[in-house]
């Protein structure tokens, strides 16, 4: 994908039981600091969906010039400095939403994003930035990273956001206590738990999975439960649990797995791009996919005043626009590359969007 003027690179895991007639959802995982998509694409949520029904998406994130090693603009550093703090991996992790619901059947309202270490950090930075596209979250040891603790940038979802938190007690990158680049998962959780009006905030529900695995790790699980929306957070401690992902048999859970049982039951309905049908009558845009030409035609007796139509790219730049004084208006994409835009037509009291392909 070409995105803010870079070749950026992800890789799709497509079940071989995918049905475009029964849609999928979507998981995107993303990798940790100086690790790559090809390889964190085998943490087994592959496995998954070949019985779950679900598209994943691996991203990969570029290389920090001062770090020499794959990292995300997380708001994770320190010492005032945050790696790849120019890059805007929040849109290349939106357009490539955009683009799978173009590429493939999605359940809009089952999008899901999770990741580990870094991964983690750029999975709280969406939660907290950049969420209106994802019905849930899941953040495998990383927390909020401490970019969001200086007075410029405030800790305001917009909305209650379903999360979930896996953290080892024994952390020695990204510490359980002493967090050298965000919030503890502690701080962390009460943080969204509050955010999520969770009614048990003071008291948890807590359970714990069976000590079965010679691992010397125990998992406690705590659920802060009736939150706003269905917005629960579950934080797994995993005590005496070092930096990495837990797998069966070696340790007592599956974590990629629990990952998708918190997350498969969460929906939220504002997801991908949306269209909205505000103009007086009814607007028709064809063809769709189109090559070159697309045509704007209404059905009402009148073009209402001052009609303007703005073409955008899913990063939102405006690529083209034009007056519209007549029922049937021909545009010309033609000089456009290949991609999903949004067309939207408004006028003095009314709005229309419509997603259009170009092939």
């Amino acid at each position: 994908m070409l995105f803010g003027g870079v070749t950026r690179s992800y890789r799709v895991y497509q079940s071989a039981n995918y049905n475009a007639s029964n849609p999928a959802s979507l998981l995107i995982a993303l990798h940790g600091l100086g690790d790559n998509m090809t390889n964190f694409s085998g943490i087994g949520f592959n496995h998954i969906a070949d019985t779950a029904n679900i598209i994943c998406i691996f991203p990969q994130a570029l290389t920090d010039a001062l770090l020499g090693s794959s990292a995300w603009n997380s708001g994770a550093g320190m010492y005032g400095y945050y790696p790849n703090s120019t890059i805007d991996d929040i849109g290349f992790i939106n357009a490539i939403v955009d683009t799978a619901e173009v590429n493939y059947s999605i359940d809009t309202s089952h999008v899901y994003l999770c990741g580990f270490s870094m991964g983690g950090f750029m999975t709280e930075r969406m939660a907290a930035q950049s969420n209106l596209k994802f019905a849930a979250f899941a953040a495998m040891s990383g927390t909020l990273g401490n970019e969001f603790l200086t007075p410029s940038l405030n800790f305001n979802p917009g909305r209650h956001v379903p999360i979930a938190e896996f953290h080892g007690t024994s952390d020695s990158t990204v510490y359980y206590h002493g967090n050298l680049y965000g919030l503890d998962p502690d701080s962390l959780i009460h943080l969204w738990a509050i955010n999520n009006g969770c009614t048990n905030y003071a008291s948890p529900t807590t359970s714990y999975y069976p000590n079965i695995a010679n691992d010397g790790i125990n998992i406690e699980l705590y659920e802060y439960s009736n939150g706003t929306s269905n917005s629960d957070v579950w934080f797994f401690k995993m005590n005496n649990c070092t930096h990495t992902v837990l797998f069966k048999p070696s340790n007592d859970i599956n974590e990629p797995v629990e990952v998708w049982l918190f997350l498969r039951w969460r929906t939220h309905s504002i997801t991908g791009i949306t269209e909205h049908n505000g103009m007086n009558g009814t607007v028709s845009v064809f063809p769709n996919p189109t090559s070159n030409k697309v045509t704007i035609a209404y059905q009402s007796s009148e073009i209402p005043q001052n009609t303007i139509l703005n073409v955008y790219n899913i990063q939102g730049q405006l690529m083209l626009q034009q007056t519209i004084e007549q029922k049937t208006t021909e545009i010309d994409m033609n000089s456009l590359p290949k991609g999903v835009y949004l067309l939207k037509v408004s006028s003095d009291n009314s709005v229309t969007v419509r997603r259009i392909v170009k092939e």
